[in-house]
């Protein structure tokens, strides 16, 4: 049982539950991006990161960046943005009519100091061709209250230039370790560039390093070595529309990006997985040659529907321990999951041909056109999804909603998300009218501390503080905590709670079942008989003659008579 109801208003979020965030602020658009920081402040727990893309505090529509530390104290219902003070998070200032905070992300640890970094997208495409992304490098030492963008100077962070005049870095994110060198990668999408035709667009990818940076970063320098570039196929594609990295979606230990381009295949939408490597990449990339054994594409298969709209990674959603990936539309009310698979993929993947084995698609009365990886919100030991609709109107016309959908071991081949009732999933209500409520959704990580991942959700017209003011929102996860068993000398009995539990026997013949999550399962002396369950579960006999049962999941099997399901 779920700990969720089966429909939660964000009016009802009072400090237990969660809690809003606003500027209160005239048309600041706070909540235009959502995302996980990691923990920046390097307190253990996680922050977040809200932006308001038209932001005039620091000038006209130069946008402000949030990082909101968290923390285990009580959350009151409502937090002030403007009165972060470096403790409690600290505001990034844009530059005047660059729309910074169009995205956002976190870094990863990019420059290899140890420190969580984070990267911020910005858009004045047409108009200011000197439009970066800006690249904010972690502190231990603290933060101010403000920090301007334009004031990065190589050591606090880096303004990274697209290689075209009028290129402008609207979606950015972390890429994983995509090189295996042991340091995070970025990924930064210009969907309007002209590199192969208007609006083909272009990705390109940015190895981290540990070497100095000047103030400023030319990706016109990439050169395979540093990284690599990931040209649109043609005109009209807006490839890296949206961009992300994919986890390791094929199993082979490194990880991988995916690219969506919502303008290919005449609007019916194409996305990219490209594979992780350890062996060099060429400056291009070319999406043409992708084969299966470098990556695959991902046709959409709804005409007009501009699959690829939103791409993420979904974490492992199906417990199989490995990464899975999720594909919205933008007009064709489905989303999609695609489960990874260690035997790989073929060239291309046939989104119509999901049967609930290899992923499945999530259809709605509405556009699902924003989506998420959730973590797992609801401590089950599966990783959740989380989808926007900010055009629903269950609370007056466009308030928005989210739905979450919890992660399944199996199923069917569709979900509809009218069928969520607590126990699979749940919906969340805008507060009011306009407020388009899921226009941005993330996992926020766990910030406040409790040990279950909690949500974040951005209402970008909200008007509850000033006329589009917007707002942010976190949604704490709840559900029972994962359990540690130690046995006695004697016959034990122990059942894990379907999370990631500990479970030791010690002396006495035993019987130990993880169930669900992956579990540490140690029999101890005598002859014991262990089952892991579904998950990917450690299993160790110890002494004596002892029976192992993996079951369903990757798992590792030490000692006794070793049965892998």
């Amino acid at each position: 049982m779920s700990d969720f109801p089966a429909v939660l208003q964000l009016s009802a979020l009072d400090g237990t539950n969660g809690y809003r965030l606003v500027s209160g602020q005239i048309a600041d658009f706070t909540g235009y991006s959502v995302a996980p920081a990691g923990d920046l402040n390097g307190d253990g727990i996680d922050d977040v990161i809200i932006t308001a893309s038209r932001a005039h505090q620091n000038a006209n529509n130069a946008g402000a960046t949030y990082v909101v530390f968290g923390s285990r104290a009580p959350a009151p219902a409502s937090v002030n943005l403007l009165a972060l003070d470096g403790t409690t998070g600290f505001r990034l200032s844009g530059v005047v009519d660059q729309f910074t905070g169009i995205s956002a992300s976190s870094a990863g640890d990019f420059n290899g100091d140890g420190i969580a970094d984070l990267i911020i997208g910005s858009r004045n495409t047409r108009f200011d061709p000197a439009s970066p992304a800006y690249l904010v490098f972690g502190s231990a030492t603290g933060y101010p209250s403000n920090i301007n963008l334009a004031d990065l100077n190589g050591a606090n962070g880096v303004k990274i230039f697209g290689a075209f005049a009028i290129d402008a870095p609207a979606s950015v994110s972390s890429a994983g370790d995509i090189n295996g060198d042991g340091l995070s990668d970025l990924i930064l999408g210009f969907s309007m560039a002209d590199v192969n035709g208007t609006d083909s667009g272009v990705s390109y990818v940015v190895f981290g390093t540990s070497a100095a940076f000047g103030p400023t970063f030319s990706l016109s320098t990439l050169d395979g070595s540093n990284g690599f570039r990931i040209k649109g196929e043609g005109a009209s594609q807006q490839s890296g529309h949206s961009v992300s990295a994919a986890g390791d979606i094929n199993g082979d230990g490194l990880d991988d990006l995916i690219v969506g381009a919502p303008g290919g295949t005449g609007a019916n939408g194409v996305s990219y997985v490209i594979y992780g490597s350890t062996a060099p990449f060429s400056l291009d990339f070319n999406l043409a040659d992708l084969d299966g054994a470098n990556g695959f594409r991902i046709e959409g298969v709804i005409g007009g529907a501009r699959t690829g709209f939103a791409v993420a990674s979904a974490g492992d959603i199906n417990g199989d321990g490995t990464d899975d990936l999720l594909i919205s539309t933008r007009n064709g009310r489905t989303a999609y999951v695609v489960f990874g698979d260690e035997g790989g993929f073929g060239a291309a993947l046939d989104l119509a041909g999901l049967d609930g084995t290899d992923g499945f698609a999530i259809t709605a009365s509405v556009d699902l056109f924003k989506v998420a990886g959730a973590g797992d919100v609801n401590n089950d030991g599966l990783d959740d999804i989380i989808l926007g609709a900010p055009n629903s109107s269950p609370n007056g016309t466009n308030s928005g909603t989210v739905y979450v959908v919890f992660g399944r071991a199996t199923g069917s081949a569709s979900l509809d998300v009218t069928s969520l009732n607590g126990d699979n999933g749940f919906r969340i209500d805008g507060v009011r009218a306009n407020a388009y409520a899921g226009y941005s959704v993330a996992s926020a990580g766990d910030v406040n501390g409790d040990g279950v991942a909690d949500l974040v959700i951005g209402a970008p017209l909200d008007a509850g503080s000033a006329s589009s003011s917007g707002a942010a929102y976190i949604v704490f996860g709840t559900g029972a905590a994962a359990q540690v068993f130690a046995g006695t000398a004697g016959n034990d009995v122990f059942d894990g709670a379907g999370l990631n539990d500990t479970l030791s026997g010690l002396g006495g013949q035993d019987l130990l079942r993880g169930m669900a999550g992956d579990d540490v399962i140690d029999g101890g002396d005598n002859s014991d008989i262990l089952y892991g369950g579904d998950g990917a579960d450690d299993l160790i006999g110890g002494a004596g003659g002892d029976v192992l049962y993996g079951e369903a999941g990757d798992d590792q099997l030490d000692g006794g008579l070793a049965v892998e399901d």
